[in-house]
């Protein structure tokens, strides 16, 4: 079956290189994008599977391609150079392209390629949004616990530096408002965090709120949380609200790392999230909180929402067998205890999962994220608020 395609952004020199590279192949070229502001027209007269996009971006480029990853999430944008630059990586994944081919490989080796990805971005596609999806499913994480000290912003982090890795679009929101401390985990010195952008923004976009994210070398784009407590009373649900509803319009992940309780952030958090990773210890007063924690849980008709995870301690006088029996329910995962990896990590400023790769760590978070592929736990959104979000989409482009 051939793949039809369009050329977005090139020179002459090259369109008629990748003309002869791709003639007489499945990768069917149908035309190319002249008029960016007219692009969506284009797409939508041709019906493409794969969009070739031109390394020499500019803003109005990388906005066209993140309109596209919103509004046509069943087409794939490939970036194409002639010469290696690492340099376009991080844009070209913040735009929604799932791969840069550079420099420009042989006919077989371009075809090939291409192909292959065609085909894996399609059954993810179909995978996780099915076939009534009008737009990317989004997968909303929320990492909380019922108590402190029990490596939930250590999951949290490396979940989301290990999707990032995957090409996932990924964001982790740091909604400890408090203490959050994310910033060390990941060795960044956060330069602007959620309060800054409430202050300034009264109605934030995705362009705005997208300029207060902090980049990670693995792809990750963070929000973090305040830098002083005091700022926490002047933040609400309805705030959380608006930056999830705004961000999960674009992101396949977000990643939340919240406070412990039941306040009024968290609770907006819980109806928005599609899965509740809960994390607890082997520890008496940390069982007997987390069982108050499920039963809540419970009343607000959120557990088919919980993945129960057990963080391991050095001490094994309480099994998994204990735990699954006081709390009343399997354990989903088991983190294991690895305080050398640990350890390393945390003087490296670097997640586990990129400094001990080898780890028994790095390998139970690798389990959570291929669960985390597979399941679809996120209601279907109401058709109104999806046309919505359309609409919104084009008048940004």
């Amino acid at each position: 079956m051939n793949i039809r395609t369009l050329l977005v952004g090139f020179g002459s020199d090259m369109k008629d290189r990748l003309t002869d590279l791709l003639r007489q192949s499945e990768i069917e070229l149908k035309g190319d994008i002249a008029d960016l502001a007219r692009g969506t027209e284009t797409i939508d007269r041709n019906k493409p599977g794969l969009l070739l996009i031109s390394a020499e971006t500019d803003r109005k480029l990388l906005m066209f391609c993140q309109q596209v990853y919103i509004l046509y999430p069943e087409v794939t944008m490939v970036m194409i150079s002639d010469q290696p630059d690492i340099g376009i990586l991080p844009y070209a994944m913040e735009a929604g392209i799932r791969r840069v081919i550079a420099p420009l490989p042989s006919k077989e080796e371009l075809i090939g390629a291409l192909k292959e990805l065609c085909i894996s971005e399609s059954s993810r596609h179909f995978n996780r949004s099915g076939e009534n999806s009008g737009l990317p499913k989004t997968e909303v994480l929320f990492v909380t616990g019922a108590g402190g000290g029990i490596g939930k912003t250590t999951l949290a982090v490396n979940l989301a530096v290990k999707l990032a890795a995957q090409r996932r679009k990924v964001v982790l929101l740091d909604f400890n408002m408090q203490y959050g401390d994310t910033g060390m985990l990941l060795g960044i010195e956060p330069k602007q965090t959620i309060a800054e952008l409430l202050q300034d923004q009264k109605a934030p976009t995705l362009d705005t709120v997208n300029s207060y994210l902090d980049y990670h070398q693995s792809g990750l784009k963070v929000l973090f949380g305040p830098k002083s407590p005091e700022y926490a009373e002047t933040i609400g649900g309805k705030n959380i609200e608006k930056i999830i509803g705004i961000l999960r319009n674009y992101y396949d992940y977000i990643v939340i790392d919240g406070s412990v309780g039941f306040g009024d952030v968290n609770l907006a958090i819980l109806d928005l999230c599609s899965t509740i990773l809960l994390v607890a210890q082997p520890q008496i007063n940390n069982l007997k909180n987390t069982k108050k924690a499920l039963l809540l849980f419970r009343t607000l008709n959120m557990e088919q929402k919980i993945r129960l995870i057990m963080k391991e301690t050095p001490s094994k006088a309480i099994s998994q067998a204990d735990v699954e029996r006081v709390l009343g329910r399997k354990v989903d995962l088991v983190l294991p205890y690895d305080e050398k990896s640990a350890t390393s990590a945390l003087n490296q400023g670097k997640p586990v999962v990129l400094c001990a790769p080898k780890s028994s760590y790095t390998a139970a978070v690798s389990r959570l994220c291929s669960v985390m592929e597979k399941d679809s736990g996120l209601p279907e959104e109401n058709k109104k608020k999806r046309a919505a979000a359309r609409k919104k989409a084009k008048k940004r482009g």
